[in-house]
């Protein structure tokens, strides 16, 4: 009887989703093509993850997309134990690499593997709990962890969550506040499940993090982040995002009624205040371009522009009453930007993107060694602060079931007010295919630099003289149940 009833409770659970789970930011590939859609111009797509649900609204080509994830529309109460297993093998003769917005996936010289199994338990329309193990080994590490994992509601169009789980935010490819680059980190997070519609529609996420590590400079410090996006009509979008590190070891903490002040970061610079953080603002404008009326077989073309500081100047702030700058009130200092266009046919993906990254960037007075990483990686761009950077990517399907790639980069690092400075260029050729519920990948990526960096933390720098080259291979396999 026992048998029978576990049996009829897992058995619906087979090639079955819930809408409310998160799409992973590590499938890239998935996010591409969403994002590359041409429904893209009618929701807003700068907020990372996407719900399931989301992600099939936005979809052309749900072939391309299906296999990460599976919809449910009316979910009821049942256990999927095992959703999807991955197995990465790499190997790299870098001493130290991380690969970029994948989740804090670091690889050390030599052979390595990376295993990732994920379920969840559906909880009715309105709830469900997610979990998915990491495993982990190379030359310096052979451990299992639980490496996201939330129970997530529905409340209305909004929806609660709270566990652990990655958060991207902007515009780009490679986000300035935060990004999907380090590993997920406790969270409390509130996000529109649908647009709130007001002249035109809204979407906003609240996020509420902690990074739980021992640091050189203050231990255990909490994470602020909020991202508002106006859409007044399709083609335009719009948004403002806030950021900022904060607390931690010998700080003060913040009273519920103290948040609005600190967002607002009135008393930012002031020293002695206990507002005083490692605060990040940006704004940003994307724009959708009828560029299929002038070239056939155009699906979608964007631009998109983002500008960010991580000190402003405005005449809500103490030191700067009585000031205004036009337009907005208000004037970012030592300033980011991303700049960038996507563009899509039936068969082709193609990105450009600039960024340039301050040198005061993710490094404060109170976290002056680690600074704004988690676990040694950025919160922010992957890369780290005091950058110019540059990104050509390609992808072109074969068919609706293979895609093969190029990604060609460079930057220079640190690129303002250094003496040396380390100038590498990238070149990365993938392709994947999917066969049934298999999706195989395999990547190639050869670095070549001028000089390299000694110091592992990405906003501090130990410039080496000397020329360098570097490979790295990947291989994946992932079943999606």
């Amino acid at each position: 009887m026992v048998v029978a009833l576990l049996v009829l409770f897992l058995f619906p659970a087979v090639g079955l989703g819930h809408p409310l789970l998160n799409l992973n930011t590590d499938d890239w590939i998935a996010y591409e093509n969403l994002e590359a859609s041409e429904g893209a111009k009618f929701r807003s797509v700068t907020i990372r993850p996407y719900s399931y649900r989301k992600a099939f609204l936005l979809t052309d080509f749900p072939e391309r997309v299906s296999l990460y994830m599976n919809a449910l529309s009316r979910p009821g109460y049942f256990l999927k134990p095992l959703n999807s297993l991955t197995f990465n093998a790499y190997y790299t003769t870098q001493e130290i690499f991380a690969l970029e917005n994948s989740g804090g996936a670091v690889l050390r010289r030599g052979p390595g593997l990376r295993t990732l199994a994920d379920g969840f338990l559906s909880l009715g329309s309105r709830a469900v709990l997610y979990y998915q193990f990491l495993y982990r080994k190379d030359r310096e590490e052979d451990k299992i962890s639980l490496h996201r994992g939330y129970m997530k509601l529905r409340l209305w169009k909004l929806s609660l969550e709270a566990g652990k789980d990655t958060v991207h935010l902007g515009p780009g490819e490679f986000a300035l506040l935060l990004s999907s680059h380090a590993e997920p980190f406790p969270l409390l997070k509130i996000k529109t499940d649908r647009p709130l519609n007001f002249a035109g529609s809204w979407d906003f996420v609240l996020v509420r993090g902690w990074l739980r590590e021992r640091r050189r400079d203050r231990s255990n410090p909490s994470l602020l982040a909020l991202r508002v996006v106006w859409k007044p009509v399709n083609l335009v979008e719009i948004g403002a995002t806030r950021t900022a590190l904060y607390g931690g070891e010998g700080r003060p903490g913040l009273k519920l009624t103290e948040y609005p002040k600190f967002i607002l970061g009135s008393e930012e610079n002031v020293p002695s205040s206990k507002f005083d953080a490692d605060g990040y603002g940006a704004v940003d404008v994307t724009l959708y371009l009828p560029l299929h009326r002038l070239i056939e077989g155009v699906r979608s073309f964007k631009i998109y522009y983002q500008e960010a500081g991580t000190d402003i100047k405005a005449w809500w702030q103490k030191e700067d009453k009585g000031e205004f700058y036009f337009p907005f009130g208000f004037r970012f200092l030592l300033t980011g930007y991303v700049a960038g266009f996507l563009l899509s046919t039936k068969k082709h993906i193609l990105r450009g993107e600039f960024t340039k990254v301050s040198h005061r960037w993710y490094v404060h007075h109170h976290y002056n060694y680690e600074g704004y990483t988690y676990r040694g990686l950025s919160l922010g761009h992957p890369y780290g602060s005091n950058l110019v950077h540059i990104l050509l990517s390609h992808r072109y399907y074969i068919s609706e079931k293979a895609s093969l790639s190029y990604r060609v980069g460079a930057y220079k690092q640190p690129a303002y007010r250094a003496k040396e400075s380390v100038r590498r260029f990238y070149l990365t050729l993938s392709g994947e295919k999917r066969l049934r519920i298999l999706v195989v990948s395999a990547f190639l990526r050869v670095d070549f630099s001028q000089n390299r960096d000694a110091d592992p933390y990405p906003n501090r720098f130990s410039v080496v003289p000397g020329r360098q080259t570097f490979l790295t291979l990947g291989l994946s396999l992932s079943w999606r149940l």
